[in-house]
């Protein structure tokens, strides 16, 4: 029932973006005229008029059917007639913004060592599959899937609407399958519930291919020795002696 109210209103709107409604509604208008001032001509010029109506509004209505499909086809515009163009629906990708694009003439790499983003300590690359060739940085909850509102969207059949979700706990990144159809696979096992990831684990949705990059910046190594207790033992009376 949804479905068929969707596609109604899909059916309806594209009639309005061609014109069609508007074309149909000035087509009768004019048929409506043209039989106005025919009762009056036909007479002056020696027709029956009640003949003469009627045979014009069968043409008339013989006629509607053609101008819709005109209609439909084509429009009226300022260069003259020209076939209206199929109305291709355009869906914004709600992705969280890549923090490395290295898509290059369709050639692409993975997030490559040397690099480093101390604002991220995990980094998500992807290796195959529609965004290869992109690096992304987590912090927060992250879902990956088919849907185009998920964080990274991953258009491709073999990928379930929600599939997998990525989440960073104390530093650790985990990675939990979301009930997905053809499940996600690390390092050539399949995810079992919620799973910690390390440096270069592989993450797999069928043929597309993530790879898992943990970076270990200065500032970020610098910060945990600083956090870090150091005890210092106090010296002895037999050592002061020496």
């Amino acid at each position: 029932m949804e479905k068929t109210q969707n596609s109604s209103g899909s059916f309806f709107r594209e009639l309005r973006r061609r014109k069609v409604l508007r074309t149909c509604v000035l087509y009768i208008v004019l048929c409506w005229g043209a039989l106005q001032v025919g009762d009056i001509l036909f007479p002056a010029i020696g027709f029956d008029s009640d003949e003469a109506s009627r045979n014009f509004l069968y043409l008339a209505v013989l006629g509607f059917p053609v101008t819709f499909l005109l209609a439909w086809f084509f429009q009226i515009t300022q260069h003259g007639i020209v076939r209206t163009t199929s109305f291709v629906e355009r869906r914004v990708l709600s992705n969280i913004p890549p923090i490395e694009d290295r898509r290059h003439n369709g050639v692409t790499t993975y997030f490559r060592k040397g690099d480093e983003h101390p604002e991220y300590h995990w980094i998500l690359s992807a290796e195959t599959g529609p965004l290869a060739g992109l690096s992304f940085g987590v912090s927060q909850p992250v879902v990956l899937g088919r849907a185009l509102e998920s964080d990274i969207a991953i258009v491709s059949p073999h990928v379930s609407r929600q599939h997998a979700k990525l989440e960073v706990v104390e530093d650790q990144l985990y990675v939990e399958d979301l009930g997905s159809s053809n499940g996600t696979v690390i390092n050539g096992r399949t995810v079992d519930g919620r799973q910690a990831l390390r440096h270069e684990d592989e993450i797999r949705f069928h043929d597309i291919i993530f790879r898992v990059n943990e970076t270990f910046s200065r500032p970020r190594s610098e910060q945990s020795a600083m956090n870090k207790t150091t005890f210092i033992q106090a010296p002895t009376d037999a050592d002061l002696k020496q």
